[in-house]
């Protein structure tokens, strides 16, 4: 498994998870729902930053969210 595929996985079950649309995340981190689309399909990494405010939108600290992109990238292998 690539990473893109491990933070698309981690991105959407979290996303679902809190039930929350593609659009009301971008919303809560100020993007798009186009780029959370394409996050969530592997076409587009998102950087530190842009993690850091999904992690917050998730009340999760960067290391926890880091974390479960880990395990599951292990999970892959």
């Amino acid at each position: 498994m690539e990473l893109n595929e491990a933070v698309a996985f981690v991105l959407r079950q979290l996303r679902l998870e809190r039930n929350l649309s593609q659009e009301k995340l971008a919303e809560l981190i100020d993007s798009h729902q186009v780029y959370i689309s394409e996050i969530e399909q592997g076409k587009k990494l998102p950087s530190l930053t842009v993690l850091d405010n999904i992690a917050k939108a998730f009340n999760l600290p960067l290391s926890q969210l880091v974390y479960q992109i880990e395990v599951k990238l292990e999970e892959g292998k």
